[in-house]
């Protein structure tokens, strides 16, 4: 019977203790009143944020009895609709004394139980307001959530790691002394950084090791989150799609280029092909694309795009004339931070360009460069240019341009530019 079942495991959570691996810069809120939910790429930590959000709840003086964890990942849970029930059952029976409006909720991979949607929507009306959800972006799209939870949800994406967690999931304090020997470390540790990527389960891993781990995280993606989600028959264009984002990450990308290059290599594929591969790979967050900033909305979405990646180890890993590109490799870095901190980027193309625009309460509020070294004048003069171009253009007093190892200050036409190197950007406490 379900209900024992879940007696079973409700008690193997109270009695086991959790495991809540390197502590994320990502907080979940705890005064917050809509059903939050966790969304994400493969392999990225959203059932260690769960983990680390309920021992939080723990040290904040909740008590255990009151929280309810539950992977429907679980193999021993049948897929059918009744468990919820057979649940909320087993919750009661085991703690009669406690009031459910002081229960928190935690599921993990609920997508895999039919009906999930209505059950979290009933329980969040009449049982408690404290309700936490995950589920695996090969099944549960951001935009999908959002329509079964009728808006009353939050949601919180979870990337690979940041530099910052980098180095605390490897013993090293990100707030070193800035002694020469301090720099050094952490200029080595961001080279390690750039060349294996975020992804938790690789960090420390041989280079065997992690080239195949995230060769067979990128499989999954493309047989499972895409191929299988999406009924794909062209497995071959879509992995030649694929491949070739990968190669141009950090460089713009013409739908109409894309396709005329696939089919002269004899693919069968049309232009609506490219578009949905373009859409679903941001859906699985595989890629995401840039926009150029412009006053018409038309002409920003008509206009050239450019494309990152999640994470500069996938990139590393299965392009050889990308992974050379130090420099685009540091730009993709760069773009992955600033959606961590969860900023409205777009780039500029008028005039001059410049690599990042961010945009706050609807006007562009700073304008980042990004480039491997200043040492060469053509390329000094290149890039002050156009962050200069852009500072004018909207205003800016001041702008940054970040270096894999250069800090200045630069006055220019009466403009203040910060070259800073990377390390130092990415542990900046500006968020």
């Amino acid at each position: 019977m379900t209900v024992e079942l879940f007696k079973i495991i409700l008690s193997e959570f109270l009695e086991e203790p959790l495991e809540t691996g390197t502590i994320r810069e990502l907080r979940l809120p705890l005064d917050n009143e809509s059903i939050t939910t966790v969304i994400g790429g493969r392999r990225t930590g959203k059932t260690t944020l769960l983990k680390q959000t309920i021992n939080e709840l723990i040290g904040d003086g909740t008590p255990k009895e009151n929280i309810v964890y539950i992977n429907f990942e679980d193999e021993r849970i049948p897929r059918e609709s009744h468990v919820f029930q057979d649940l909320l059952q087993a919750q009661a029976e085991l703690h009669s004394e406690i009031d459910t409006n002081m229960c928190w909720y935690f599921f993990d991979e609920i997508h895999e139980i039919p009906g999930w949607e209505k059950f979290i929507r009933r329980l969040h009306e009449q049982k408690s307001k404290h309700v936490f959800i995950t589920g695996s972006n090969a099944r549960l799209l951001s935009r999908e959530i959002t329509t079964a939870l009728r808006g009353r949800t939050i949601s919180y994406v979870v990337y690979p790691f940041s530099f910052r967690e980098y180095l605390l999931h490897k013993g090293i304090e990100p707030e070193i002394t800035h002694t020469s020997k301090g720099d050094s470390i952490l200029i080595r540790e961001l080279q390690k950084y750039l060349h294996e990527g975020g992804y938790p389960e690789i960090i420390g891993q041989s280079m065997d090791i992690r080239t195949r781990t995230l060769n067979m995280y990128l499989d999954v993606m493309i047989y499972r989150d895409l191929i299988e989600r999406y009924d794909i028959t062209n497995h071959n264009a879509l992995r030649q799609y694929i491949k070739k984002m990968l190669a141009n990450s950090a460089k713009e990308a013409s739908t109409h280029k894309t396709y005329l290059e696939l089919k002269s290599q004899g693919y069968r594929i049309s232009k609506d092909n490219i578009y949905n591969f373009q859409v679903w790979c941001e859906e699985i967050y595989l890629f995401f694309p840039l926009l150029q900033h412009h006053e018409s909305l038309l002409k920003q979405q008509a206009g050239l795009k450019k494309t990152y990646c999640v994470d500069t180890g996938i990139i590393n890993t299965t392009s050889f004339r990308a992974s050379q590109d130090k420099g685009r490799i540091l730009e993709n870095a760069v773009y992955t931070e600033l959606r961590r901190r969860d900023r409205e980027i777009y780039y500029n193309k008028e005039g001059k360009e410049c690599d990042f625009l961010i945009k706050e309460k609807g006007r562009i509020s700073a304008a980042i460069q990004v480039t491997l070294a200043l040492e060469d004048e053509s390329t000094k003069k290149r890039e002050l240019t156009g962050l200069i171009h852009s500072m004018k253009k909207y205003n800016l007093n001041e702008g940054t341009i970040v270096t894999i190892g250069e800090e200045s200050r630069i006055i220019h036409d009466g403009k203040t530019i910060h070259v800073q190197p990377l390390w130092k950007w990415l542990l900046s406490k500006e968020r």
